[in-house]
Formats: structure tokens, sequence, C-alpha cells
């Protein structure tokens, strides 16, 4: 797949989605990573770019009914096809990550702060490398300064606006693309206000 995206120069772009859920440890509020979709895509030519590499992982993680209603994702699914926590970051930073140098990667995400504090707490760091951070794009802070407006800012609004249709929303692999989709469409209005 090849994208364009305006005013845009990384090597590389980097799409994430999660799902998660929260439970009390100890008094404390703790973040269960469940779903990570990664799809990256590495620049080609002016302002295009190419996927490069994809990634779809499941953690073995119990899931209570509301996550379940809210995601599809269930626990016989999980058992069947999650991984433990430790091998699911394992195989997204030495496989799908592999020689990606992260200071030449924009990390984009609907809610992007949230997603890197859930990815923190859970072991997998996309938010500094060396101490310097690693750039990001936030589609739904952006949505809300390009577009203008405080309300209908959900990632499947958006998507819907700008002409893509979000199946299942709640699964991260189908929020990635869709996120795919907001952007390039929010880079064009970005580009078209400019003009």
């Amino acid at each position: 797949m090849i994208i364009k995206c305006y005013n845009e120069n990384h090597p590389y772009l980097l799409f994430i989605d999660l799902e998660f859920f929260s439970s009390k440890q100890n008094g404390e509020n703790h973040n269960h990573l469940v779903q990570f979709t990664g799809l990256l895509f590495q620049w080609i030519d002016d302002e295009t770019y190419q996927l490069m590499r994809s990634c779809n992982e499941y953690v073995t993680d119990k899931v209570c009914y509301p996550f379940i209603e809210y995601t599809s994702i269930t626990n016989s699914f999980l058992t069947e096809n999650g991984v433990p926590l430790p091998d699911m970051i394992a195989s997204i930073e030495e496989d799908f990550l592999r020689d990606i140098p992260l200071d030449e990667v924009l990390v984009i995400s609907h809610g992007l702060k949230n997603d890197r504090l859930i990815m923190l707490e859970n072991g997998l760091n996309l938010s500094n490398v060396n101490g310097q951070p690693i750039d990001g794009y936030c589609t739904f802070e952006n949505a809300r300064k390009i577009l203008g407006r405080k309300e209908e800012l959900t990632l499947a609004d958006i998507a819907q606006e700008c002409g893509y249709y979000l199946h299942q929303a709640h699964n991260a692999y189908n929020d990635a693309w869709a996120e795919v989709a907001v952007y390039t469409y929010l880079k064009k209005r970005e580009e078209q206000e400019k003009q």
C-alpha cells in the first residue's frame, strides 16, 4: 500500500493502536495491554510512503465482560492466539521494529499520550530513545485543531468524514487502518488551509 502525506518528511511513519483494560493491583490502577497493532510505512518519494511491515499481537490474559463487549475479543480467542506479554514486547522490538532507528520515526495514534503511557506501563517504550523524545502525532488533538471543532472527533467520526468505513471499531487492527485514512486526510486538510 502506498499513501501520500502532505508536508511530511520523516523516514518512517508508525501508526499504532492498542486495546487494554484497567484493574486495581495493590490499591493502584494498572493498565493491561491486550492487543497491539502497528503499521510501519517507509518514505519512498516526495511525500509518498509505502507499507513496510505490519504487526498485530495479542496477550494471553483474562478479560472481563465489559472488555469483551467493547472489543469483541474473548478469553477463548486470547487463549488460542495470544502470547505472554514479554513475548509480545520482544516480538515488537526484535522483529517488527528491528533495524528501525526510532529517532527517524513519527508515531501516530488517536490518543497518542494515553497510548504511550499504557505502552510504557507494559514495558514498550515508543516515547523516547537515548533520552530524546520520539516524534509523535495525535490524530485526535490535530483533528480538533484542523477541523476546528470540539465534537464528532472519535476515530470512527473522522474516518467516515474522509470516506473510510471503520468496520468493528475498537479492534486495534481495524482502528490502525482507520488512523492511516484519518492522518492522510488531516494532512491534506492542513495543506488546503495553507493555500
